[in-house]
């Protein structure tokens, strides 16, 4: 009997270890699961738009014009600087307090970067998976976004070319049109853009932004026309102005108050005109990165509103830099080819969704 004692003592004490590890197994599993189900709730989170300025790897792309962007190149672009930005980035979206759900990225250079941004300390908490195609820009910049899969589904996604008519050679980057739907039931349209820079001048390059403006309302107009009151989030580095002609004319994106059908609404049209910015050349500051929504979204008619009915430009210290005699300016990871270490020449901006 004693001799049957002891083995059978020994197989409850290790069956007993097998199964306080597997209650810890699981245990960790169901925090992991509750961490995750947190976040998918959509109201009281945050859409967000960030051009990251020039986010690339450090390998040579013989397709693109990103020799600069490698250790051997023009910026010494190595592994270091590279972890260096994906830790700034990642910190300048978690300084936004309402957990983003949807993430417009610009000057991104492929779905790398994305993976490896994702994965990084900051971001791993949210579930985020990326929609991203490889567009046409010479120095092979895209946009992309980024999203949490625990609370939007993408249900279609697409690229839409920009091109000029009587110009083959001209090659810039693509819209990105996704549509899902947020957990709850609010089926939404979102398009992330980056239009042609100001480089050569305004006047001179005017006619490309208003030419992707053109485009952008096509496809802004057949989806009102079999949806009145679709939800439309409109999110970019437009490099114009909210009353410029290419947004404030040809896309019709107005400022909150006008009751004009079919037109949309440009939430960042005060800060425009309260002389704040997202971006600062020759030491003034100019809103080039805006939220434009469709007057559904404005006032919640299909399910989807926005906090305050406005969008904000995330304006931290931590993402400013400020020169000796109080001017100030984005912390920027470059200037010309003096590396700064910063986080980007732009600034974030975002709205709340409820």
């Amino acid at each position: 009997m004693k001799r049957l004692i002891i083995p059978f003592c020994l197989l409850v004490l290790f069956t007993g270890c097998e199964l306080v590890e597997e209650i810890k197994d699981n245990n960790s599993n169901m925090e992991e699961n509750s961490n995750r189900n947190s976040t998918s709730n959509v109201s009281g989170r945050s859409v967000v738009f960030y051009n990251v300025e020039n986010l690339f790897d450090t390998e040579n792309d013989p397709r693109t014009n990103d020799d600069d962007f490698t250790p051997s190149g023009y910026l010494n672009w190595d592994d270091e600087r590279y972890e260096t930005k994906l830790k700034n980035i990642s910190e300048a979206i978690n300084l936004i307090d309402e957990k983003p759900v949807l993430i417009g990225l610009a000057e991104i250079e492929n779905h790398k970067v994305l993976e490896a941004l994702i994965e990084t300390p900051g971001m791993t908490k949210i579930n985020y998976k990326y929609v991203h195609f490889n567009s046409p820009d010479r120095r092979g910049i895209d946009v992309a976004l980024l999203y949490d899969a625990d609370a939007f589904e993408v249900i279609e996604s697409e690229k839409i070319a920009v091109k000029l008519p009587n110009n083959r050679g001209f090659n810039t980057r693509d819209i990105l049109h996704v549509f899902g739907e947020f957990n709850g039931g609010a089926k939404t349209h979102v398009f992330i853009n980056h239009w042609s820079s100001r480089r050569e001048g305004q006047k001179e390059t005017e006619h490309k932004r208003v030419r992707a403006a053109t485009i952008l309302r096509e496809e802004v107009d057949k989806i009102l026309e079999n949806d009145k009151d679709a939800n439309i989030i409109i999110i970019g580095d437009f490099n114009d102005y909210p009353d410029n002609e290419s947004l404030n004319k040809v896309l019709q994106a107005k400022e909150a108050g006008y009751d004009n059908e079919g037109d949309l609404i440009n939430l960042l049209f005060d800060e425009h005109e309260n002389g704040e910015g997202t971006a600062v050349y020759q030491r003034e500051w100019s809103v080039l990165d805006q939220i434009i929504i469709s007057q559904a979204v404005y006032d919640q008619k299909s399910g989807l509103g926005i906090e305050n009915q406005d969008a904000e430009i995330l304006r931290e210290r931590t993402l400013i830099y400020t020169y000796r005699d109080g001017g100030q300016k984005p912390s920027a990871t470059y200037g010309g080819r003096k590396y700064y270490g910063g986080y980007s020449d732009h600034l974030p901006v975002y709205i709340v969704l409820k």
